[in-house]
């Protein structure tokens, strides 16, 4: 060891000075040796005005790097980027091409490829369509009224997004509209946005208008409506009669006055028409008597696929009958 400390007694800020330039050209050598490496670098996407893509769409490619050990080191760092234009789009597809001029990188490290070289991205054009607003509607308006109109102010909205998303909608809905209302009105809906979270409206709101009226009744005048009795049950329960019924009536048919909608009167066939005079009374049965039966008209006459009768006017209101009855006589061979 004596010799060590010898030798650098004896003009030692020279011998530094040497040792310290040998360390050097040493490190200076040794980094000029050039490797070659892959790295995972991610890639930023930037759409030109009118596209569209993801937010949370997320690029990262495997590319080839060659340069010195210490550059290598940095490669990690590397950062790509690329920007989507509208002529990228071949056949539907955004498809772009990947090289050395995508990277920010040192100078000495060298990209000498990119996997994958070609990259197809979910872009989109982004466009703009306007689209008809259509109320949801619950209930119905009371008996004896009619809804003539239904319409939203805007009756169309403007819709923004991607290309797909706005072409999949086809109309756009409100929240319920309650409509058991017997007149017109106004109401400030919402809109039910369709579950497509790209979507843009124009609007959030609109304001459903609904004209409601009375429906318009009209009366009809029927001649020559047939009466028919309905017997006593005692004499009709068992299928055979026991007596004999007579019956005189003060008259045969009557004359029936029908107020309605037109709707419901276009329904009413006059040969179907009859009303009714009631005899099933046990106070008839087996006596002879004389008595004045208002007539009435079948409930089953009264109803109509579209609404009620309003009015129903018999004439005469009520009959006179006379009923005889007479022993129903077996003859016996």
């Amino acid at each position: 060891m004596k010799w060590i400390f010898d030798f650098f007694r004896v003009d030692i800020w020279r011998k530094l000075l040497a040792l310290a330039l040998t360390c050097l050209l040493y490190w200076n050598l040794s980094d000029r040796e050039l490797l070659n490496d892959k790295v995972s670098v991610p890639v930023d996407v930037e759409v030109a005005s009118g596209l569209f893509m993801p937010d949370d769409y997320k690029l990262e490619v495997r590319v080839a790097v060659r340069g010195t050990e210490r550059s290598l080191k940095e490669a990690k760092k590397m950062r790509g980027r690329v920007k989507v234009e509208l002529r990228d789009q071949v056949n539907g597809k955004f498809r772009v091409h990947l090289d050395e001029r995508n990277f920010e990188r040192r100078k000495d490290i060298a990209v000498t490829s990119v996997e994958p070289e070609f990259v197809e991205l979910p872009v989109q054009r982004y466009i703009q369509r306007d689209i008809q607003v259509i109320p949801s509607t619950s209930g119905s308006v009371p008996s004896g009224f009619r809804q003539v109109g239904l319409s939203c102010e805007p009756a169309t909205i403007r819709i923004s997004g991607p290309e797909d998303e706005v072409k999949a909608v086809k109309h756009i809905e409100t929240e319920l509209l309650d409509l058991n209302f017997d007149r017109s009105f106004s109401k400030k809906l919402k809109l039910k946005k369709p579950g497509m979270p790209n979507l843009v409206c124009s609007t959030v709101e609109v304001i459903a208008k609904v004209a409601i009226e009375p429906v318009p009744f009209e009366s009809k005048r029927f001649e020559k409506v047939p009466v028919r009795y309905l017997y006593p049950a005692s004499l009709s329960a068992s299928g055979v009669l026991q007596k004999e019924l007579n019956i005189v009536s003060s008259v045969s048919d009557v004359t029936v006055v029908i107020t309605a909608p037109k709707a419901v009167m276009d329904e009413i066939e006059h040969e179907k028409l009859f009303v009714v005079a009631d005899l099933s009374s046990d106070t008839f049965a087996g006596k002879a008597a004389k008595v004045t039966v208002p007539l009435y008209c079948p409930v089953g006459l009264r109803n109509f696929s579209h609404g009620k009768v309003r009015e129903l006017d018999i004439r005469p209101a009520s009959v006179d009958v006379t009923l005889r009855f007479s022993e129903v006589k077996n003859n016996r061979k």
